[in-house]
């Protein structure tokens, strides 16, 4: 996906009080890729002007498809996060048609288009591709055997030198990616390399890797996991793992779990989004506190590495609900509370997290 630069993100009916995750991703980290967003109710606005986002170049909303080719997209991108495996008739269509006009079709939905025949022969008849980024990555499903038969399971240690830092948090939608995203912008900044694991469709439509770890067979979601973070320690020092769900999370726990024992990170980061009290679509589920939230993160790295030392080494806060007075406030006592650093990295910037992830010792 890296290749396309001239994007129309499809968001229609998903631009409400507050936006889809894609759109918001997509126009923070790739904006300079996208050309036109779709969405009816916003027509004849600009996206970034509308979300405060910095952008190199107006982005216009437009109200259909058809006036989104006036823009000459390479690629429609499905801005869509319905709960379950699923795709709406309307959006349905918007494919085809894009498909039709040769665009390629970037799509985040569990719904798999490329199983889908009328968008197969669809895309057959122009020459564009489809991308499922929630494909099941059903190769790395493949063990190897001895000669004897026996199953090869191996845990290869990280490559010495280099640190692995995992994003978790006591909520899904917490700011997990964003955290990383902007960790990985700061150390750029400072001239390291570092490497971004995306492990969720958006973080994968922003960087063009990584997993979705919500499509891979539970079995294998630890392995998976570890496959990527190996293979990018290899080439980076310091490795930036996206976090998914909370281990506190009674639907999502089993994905965060897999990503904590399969990345086998050095340090973690917390993210939390203040003035959120209860778990998402969960009201009578109330979220642990900072204390008890740090505390079951380690005990869940200690379950299977006990001597490694995995530690909660700053705190991510979304402050989006308070003023600048009362984010800095909540902020201060949160760090009073814990002994731990803590910022909202899109307010205030992640260097602090980041002088905290490399003052970890490496093997």
């Amino acid at each position: 996906m890296k290749h396309h630069k001239r994007i129309a993100v499809l968001v229609e009916g998903e631009w409400g009080a507050r936006p889809s995750k894609t759109l918001t991703g997509m126009l923070r980290y790739r904006s300079q890729d996208v050309v036109t967003v779709i969405e009816s109710s916003y027509a004849g606005q600009d996206a970034a002007q509308v979300l405060g986002v910095d952008a190199p170049h107006p982005i216009p909303v437009v109200a259909d498809l058809e006036a989104a080719m006036r823009h000459e997209p390479d690629a429609l991108l499905l801005a869509d996060e319905p709960v379950g495996s699923a795709i709406d008739p309307f959006w349905h269509r918007q494919v085809l048609a894009a498909l039709g006009r040769g665009l390629d079709v970037i799509s985040g939905l569990h719904y798999q288009l490329a199983q889908d025949k009328e968008a197969v022969a669809a895309a057959a008849g122009t020459g564009a591709h489809i991308w499922d980024v929630r494909r099941p990555p059903q190769e790395l499903y493949f063990t190897d055997f001895t000669a004897e038969g026996r199953p090869v399971v191996n845990y290869r240690p990280h490559r010495s030198g280099t640190r692995t830092v995992l994003a978790v948090g006591t909520d899904c939608s917490s700011g997990k990616m964003t955290t990383m995203l902007e960790l990985a912008g700061e150390a750029t900044a400072r001239g390291l390399a570092p490497g971004f694991v995306a492990t969720g469709q958006v973080g994968m439509m922003i960087s063009g890797g990584g997993v979705a770890v919500d499509t891979v067979m539970a079995d294998f979601v630890n392995s998976v996991v570890e496959h990527h973070v190996f293979h990018t320690a290899q080439e980076h020092d310091l490795v930036l793992v996206e976090g998914q769900g909370a281990v506190n999370h009674p639907r999502y726990s089993a994905v965060t779990l897999g990503l904590l024992h399969g990345a086998r990170p050095d340090a973690l980061i917390l993210c939390h989004e203040l003035g959120r009290t209860s778990v998402g679509l969960l009201p009578q589920h109330p979220l642990p506190s900072l204390e008890r939230a740090i505390e079951i993160n380690h005990q869940a790295a200690q379950w299977v590495w006990p001597e490694d030392g995995c530690r909660v080494v700053g705190i991510s806060v979304m402050s989006h609900r308070l003023c600048d007075d009362e984010a800095r406030t909540a902020i201060d006592r949160i760090e009073q509370e814990t002994g731990l650093p803590t910022t909202d990295v899109l307010r205030y910037g992640a260097n602090r997290l980041l002088d905290a992830a490399l003052a970890v010792p490496v093997a």
